[in-house]
């Protein structure tokens, strides 16, 4: 008997583990593990809870349609899920298990565990990449480190791609057979645990015949436009398809693909190069954390910065997270996030180098707050994120480069229609007035005036990562000496 170990990959096509281990005609049954307790510990959103659970219903259907049965387990957490997967395992006389890797630090552990158990059993692994394009110990720099500048990463990743990139994948051979959705009241009894409202799960498809979907609109409709529009958060430019990704219920090779095909329509295939440069960060983040597991512990990746002296102020870490900073745009963003559960990726970095650098907050709290509400909560890509933003990361940002909130506005909100949609107490401002509303406290009803002035933060910044990094050097010297 042959087992597929469903985890972030919640789909039928372009999934190599499902395909090899049905190739053979043997019998083949599926297992996802939950782990609420998982979840609860790392603060994973309740939309995204509701996402993958949703999704999981629609997998175990599909699957059930097709021959095989998918068994839902609760396993609590990682370390239980050791011992629910080798009981399994046990149970059913499982020869081979076929699961895509993982990178993050915790999912390490907790694969080496479970291949400890299995393999002194005398059971097969077989692991796969489906995960990412191109696999992170894949690239390395001429001295056989890895890539830390993502520019030189990408010429790379753009070589492999083209060597290596993926081709269209064998279909399953799915048995003649109806298979059986086991654990379907185990969804569901996690589904009704969760505290929702209806207003963000309708902004929403789960699943992976929704992801097809948006991929197949978006390729035909925006692709094309997606470099000259991708920052404007007025515009439908972006695919939104991070949580697919993300969750599994689309491969990133589907996306490649798909964009690929774009490119041969010359009106679309500057898009379309753009967002395969999107895909790439995407791998480059996942390396990263890969490569350098302390990330995953809350580390800084510039070690000078871990002397960064943050500032601990409450009402403006709570102004930020309600959107009552009194910039316009950063506020949007930020009521964008919490009613719907995802926020365009211009207004990320800008949220998160307000908070690093206006408000000099650290920036592991924005990390935690992201992922307490992001549908397509990523750590790797969040962490990557926020550390790009806070200048403490690989590939970051300058310290010295410091957002302004309001050209930031009226540049990528002109008209101030994006800004009006979520701070509607400022919808009847005009285009000017929208982006500076404290120059007409009158119009402006209890809308706060800015938190904190924008001059002056860079010097402030500046100052305080020279000190950071004196400091640093010092103390290297004290532990040469």
């Amino acid at each position: 008997m042959r087992l597929i170990w469903f985890r972030n990959d919640l789909r039928c096509h372009s999934h190599t583990p499902l395909q090899r281990a049905l190739a053979a005609g043997e019998p083949v049954i599926a297992l996802y593990v939950l782990c609420p307790g998982q979840w609860d510990r790392h603060g994973v959103a309740p939309l995204r809870r509701w996402y993958v659970l949703e999704s999981l219903l629609e997998l175990g259907h599909t699957l059930a349609s097709r021959g095989v049965d998918l068994h839902v387990i609760d396993g609590g957490d990682f370390e239980g899920t050791v011992g629910v997967v080798t009981d399994f395992v046990r149970q059913h006389n499982i020869t081979d298990v076929f699961c895509n890797r993982e990178y993050p630090l915790n999912e390490l552990n907790r694969d080496r565990a479970v291949a400890r158990e299995l393999e002194a059993e005398g059971v097969r692994i077989h692991g796969f990449d489906d995960g990412v394009l191109v696999p992170p110990r894949s690239l390395n720099t001429g001295k056989g480190t890895p890539y830390t500048v993502f520019t030189a990463y990408k010429r790379r990743w753009d070589q492999w791609m083209e060597e290596y990139g993926p081709q269209v994948p064998e279909a399953p051979r799915w048995p003649r057979r109806r298979g059986r959705f086991v654990g379907h009241d185990t969804v569901d009894g996690a589904l009704s645990a969760l505290s929702l409202g209806q207003a963000p799960r309708a902004l929403w498809l789960p699943g992976e015949d929704a992801a097809v979907r948006r991929l197949k609109v978006f390729v035909e409709e925006h692709i094309g436009d997606y470099k000259r529009l991708r920052d404007v958060p007025a515009e439908t430019a972006t695919s939104e398809l991070s949580v697919a990704l993300s969750a599994g219920t689309l491969a990133p090779a589907e996306a490649w693909r798909a964009a690929r095909m774009a490119m041969r329509d010359p009106a679309a295939r500057e898009g379309a190069v753009t967002w395969i440069g999107e895909l790439a960060w995407r791998d480059f983040y996942r390396q990263i954390l890969h490569r350098f597991p302390a990330l995953a512990k809350g580390a800084p990746f510039r070690p000078e910065t871990r002397l960064l002296r943050w500032n601990d102020n409450e009402a403006h870490f709570a102004a930020w997270c309600n959107g009552r900073t009194g910039y316009p745009l950063v506020d949007a963003a930020m009521r964008q996030l919490v009613s719907t559960g995802w926020m365009h990726n211009r207004l990320r970095m800008l949220t998160a180098m307000f908070l690093t650098k206006h408000l000099f907050i650290d920036w592991r709290r924005g990390e935690r707050f992201f992922m307490q509400h992001l549908i397509d909560g990523d750590f790797a890509a969040n962490n990557g994120g926020w550390q790009w933003s806070a200048s403490t990361g690989t590939d970051a940002a300058p310290y010295f480069r410091v957002f302004s909130p309001v050209r930031q506005s009226r540049r990528f909100d002109p008209e101030g229609r994006f800004i009006a949609r979520y701070v509607t107490e400022l919808a009847e401002l005009d285009n000017n007035a929208i982006h500076e509303p404290w120059k007409q406290p009158l119009l402006t009803g209890d809308y706060p005036p800015p938190l904190v002035p924008h001059e002056g933060v860079k010097q402030r910044v500046e100052a305080a990562f020279r000190a950071a990094r004196d400091a640093w050097s010092q103390q290297a010297g004290e532990r040469k000496a």
